[in-house]
């Protein structure tokens, strides 16, 4: 039975070793840099109501669904600041009380709150970013201005959001990236980001395990790493992964390296109902092994 709840639970003391990671799952559903579409914020509730069903586990949704606004990045992270200091304080009652994130949110701009707050807990912690874009242009790059193409250079502190930066970059890993900028392959070259790029639909999944070298690991996916001819998306690049070859990528991810958490973000909600019971099914199966080790012991 799902349990909703204000806020996360307040610290109880330290989980025991061994026990079983008792994922909470979390809604971020408020404007961050919702540009041309409500769909993400109505998506992120959807899919966390769905694995909160499947854990058996709690969820707490923060922020509200509003209209969405075309606005600059100093004005979107100006109006959404608030909301992302709330998403950051969930996050951290969450790490705090020794529980698995499991986070739904609806732009990937969320994870300038949401791995600020994981990194105060879990330092080590290896990034894993499945995007087809790389969001590592700054201010000074960024073509077009979009604060979510901006959210790994502000962790790393190339830039001031007015979020803590502690992310070291070269434990940044770019997975099933095929759409950097000309100003974000510079960085990422000069910052010791490591790419693993998808090449006609694949990811070197060799070369990714490689990557991460058994650190523990934060799993961030935006949908657009899938081919738009799976899912929708708002940002349609061709040549990603089908689903299935996304699942086999995690569960080998998740068989050799420390789960720390796991965030999904920019799933477009289909305004048809049938078409929308598909994605979200389809998004289940693709993060199922993840779900899987999410309530298995913690070594």
């Amino acid at each position: 039975m799902t349990i909703h709840v204000a806020r996360p639970p307040a610290p109880q003391g330290a989980a025991i070793r061994g026990a079983a990671a008792r994922p909470f799952v979390l809604a971020l559903q408020g404007f961050v840099c919702d540009r041309y579409t409500s769909a993400g914020m109505h998506g992120a509730m959807l899919l966390a109501r769905a694995a909160a069903q499947r854990l058996d586990a709690p969820l707490c949704d923060v922020g509200e669904s509003e209209p969405a606004r075309n606005l600059g990045w100093r004005a979107s992270l100006a109006r959404a600041s608030p909301y992302l200091r709330e998403a950051a304080y969930s996050v951290g009652q969450i790490m705090r009380r020794r529980r698995l994130p499991i986070i739904f949110a609806n732009r990937c701009a969320a994870s300038l709150a949401t791995i600020t707050a994981m990194l105060r807990h879990r330092p080590d912690t290896k990034i894993v970013w499945f995007d087809a874009h790389g969001d590592f242009n700054t201010p000074a790059t960024s073509p077009t201005g979009y604060l979510g193409g901006m959210v790994l250079s502000a962790l790393c502190g190339l830039w001031d959001s007015g979020f803590d930066a502690g992310l070291q970059p070269d434990r940044v890993i770019l997975a099933g990236t095929r759409a950097l900028d000309p100003g974000e392959s510079k960085l990422t070259a000069e910052q010791g980001v490591r790419v693993v790029a998808a090449e006609d639909g694949t990811i070197d999944g060799g070369a990714l395990i490689a990557a991460i070298g058994g650190a523990s690991v934060w799993l961030h996916i935006d949908t657009d790493v899938i081919d738009p001819r799976y899912l929708p998306a708002e940002y349609r690049i061709e040549q990603g992964l089908r689903p299935s070859a996304l699942h086999a990528l995690l569960r080998n991810i998740v068989r050799t390296s420390e789960l720390v958490g796991l965030e999904l973000a920019e799933f477009e909600a289909p305004k048809n109902p049938k078409q929308s019971f598909r994605a979200v099914r389809t998004l289940m199966r693709m993060i199922a092994p993840v779900l899987a080790a999410a309530t298995q012991p913690r070594l």
